[in-house]
């Protein structure tokens, strides 16, 4: 319960998915921490949110209660109904793994995945990547207009996932499909019907990749699941596949929707500031400072979640075991204390501290530099090759996504003129 110095918030009342920043801005100026009576503890003070985020002894990222690994099923507090639990149990057995896993197991996977995805690595990407992004761009270009979201936006981090997993082009959408549905199976109250939709993509995600994974181990290649299959970690054994389908899955979700929602979120932040847009054509070089900017101003991803392990307190919040904690990174990048007028798009911006866009400590994003060039590159090419860029009111809807963990635009028209 919220005491009187604790305001009580609802983390799921359409107006704060819509516009969050107003309710970051209350907490602010009262200690930076709230209660969802529904879900639980929110943390969005800057400096309360890095000492949980490095607490993962207390805090854990593994937040089922029984400690069995994500099964997606929703935050809902009710059990998962019988015929949804016969479905998952088509599926292969699920334990915690890197996003959901803490030391020393955590550690182990995150070597992993930081070999993977090192910045050597994905800085040799960028020609691909590039690749990528004029094809997306020559398919729409002509028209004069485009529907970025799923033209543009979706298709560039999808396709360049599949590209680094090495799975054929062809099923990005089926890719898609599944994300969308388990993403909104770790973050959302899920209804009986969607729990059993986001049930079929687990056993079809595994479905798809169990037998791959084995012909990884059967007859490696170049790509990352290979590298993920047969890499030994400190002298360990490879991981095994119940370790793999959940990192897997946690590539492919965060590898397209944080991008997704990042490049469709800045472009609604140039739409509405030409001058910036303008500048941005004429100096490239600003486009990295943009992209930060952009991840501290409107995150993709607004929220995680962590379970105590034992009674804590929070900026003097009473806190027990078994209760869920929602670190609120967007609302520590609204920090007034660290930010100086954090609700300005500044990407002069001095950051004496780094901004919480993709998450802090242990589980800071491993994907980061991979979803920044992406970024960088999509507005660079987008911004020398389209003049004149409007917004298309008839062919928009920019209300958010239904979510108040992820923030995205559900439909964003462009008008424009090719250079």
């Amino acid at each position: 319960m919220a005491d009187d110095l604790t305001p009580e918030v609802n983390l799921s009342e359409t107006s704060h998915i819509e516009c969050p920043y107003k309710m970051y801005g209350r907490l602010h100026q009262r200690r930076g921490v709230a209660v969802d009576p529904n879900i639980g503890t929110v943390v969005a003070g800057y400096e309360t949110l890095a000492a949980v985020a490095k607490n993962t002894a207390v805090y854990s990222s593994s937040i089922t209660e029984d400690g069995r690994g994500p099964r997606h099923m929703g935050i809902n507090p009710e059990p998962v109904q019988d015929d949804v639990e016969e479905i998952l149990s088509r599926a292969h057995p699920i334990v915690n793994a890197l996003f959901t896993a803490d030391p020393p197991a955590h550690t182990r996977h995150r070597k992993l995945i930081s070999k993977a995805l090192s910045p050597r690595s994905v800085r040799a990407l960028e020609p691909q990547i590039r690749d990528v992004t004029t094809t997306l761009i020559d398919a729409f270009i002509d028209r004069g207009s485009v529907d970025f979201i799923p033209e543009f936006a979706v298709p560039l981090p999808v396709t360049v996932i599949a590209d680094i997993l090495g799975v054929d082009r062809k099923d990005i959408w089926t890719f898609k499909e599944w994300g969308d549905l388990m993403i909104s199976g770790n973050i959302d109250m899920l209804s009986h019907a969607r729990r059993r939709d986001v049930a079929r993509a687990v056993v079809e995600l595994h479905e798809y990749f169990v037998p791959r994974i084995e012909e990884r181990r059967r007859h490696p290649t170049d790509d990352l699941l290979s590298i993920m299959v047969n890499t030994e970690v400190d002298g360990e054994p490879p991981l095994t596949t119940e370790e793999l389908l959940p990192i897997i899955d946690q590539i492919l979700l965060a590898g397209h929707e944080t991008t997704t929602n990042l490049i469709g979120n800045a472009m609604l932040v140039l739409l509405n500031d030409h001058t910036l847009m303008t500048r941005l054509r004429n100096n490239p070089t600003d486009i990295p400072a943009m992209v930060e900017e952009a991840l501290r101003w409107d995150p993709p991803i607004q929220c995680t979640f962590r379970r105590v392990t034992r009674d804590d307190e929070l900026e003097g919040v009473g806190v027990k075991k078994g209760d869920m904690v929602i670190p609120m990174w967007a609302g520590a990048n609204w920090d007034p204390v660290v930010f100086l007028n954090p609700e300005q798009f500044n990407i002069d911006r001095p950051m004496t501290k780094p901004h919480m866009g993709f998450g802090f400590g242990p589980h800071f994003c491993a994907g980061a530099e991979l979803a920044r060039i992406e970024a960088r590159i999509a507005f660079e090419e987008l911004l020398s090759r389209l003049g004149n860029i409007t917004l298309d009111g008839r062919a928009s809807d920019l209300t958010h996504l239904p979510s108040f963990a992820s923030h995205g635009y559900r439909k964003v028209g462009l008008q424009f003129e090719a250079l």
